[in-house]
């Protein structure tokens, strides 16, 4: 039996991601939230607090990334770095409503703490 899968929607956020690193999951688009009308609410849905989450095993770090409140249009890019699974306490937490903004963070985050 041949299962056939359709292809995303929307392409995936293309990310420079150095050696060390590893995806967990990745559900972060090119769809950009400030190119939404906020009446579009299918493709708001694709904007849930899991959109990215990559590891880094050696040094027990995790960068998870999500959008908040999930699916709304006056929400924001959720952006926080743990060590050690200690979320209550995270080595930094960022938030943007800005798509380039984010990207540009994770980028330079993965690379200083590689």
């Amino acid at each position: 039996m041949k299962i056939e899968k359709k292809l995303p929607k929307y392409k995936l956020q293309p990310l420079r991601i150095p050696s060390g690193w590893e995806i967990s999951y990745n559900s972060l688009t090119e769809l950009d939230p400030a190119l939404l009308n906020k009446d579009e609410r299918k493709k708001w849905l694709n904007l849930t607090g899991d959109l990215l989450q990559i590891k880094n095993i050696k040094k027990n770090i995790l960068l998870d990334v999500g959008w908040y409140p999930e699916a709304d249009p006056e929400g924001v890019y959720g952006l926080d770095v743990v060590e050690d699974f200690n979320w209550k306490n995270p080595v930094t937490s960022f938030e943007t409503n800005q798509k380039g903004e984010l990207i540009e963070k994770v980028e330079f985050l993965l690379w200083q703490l590689s």
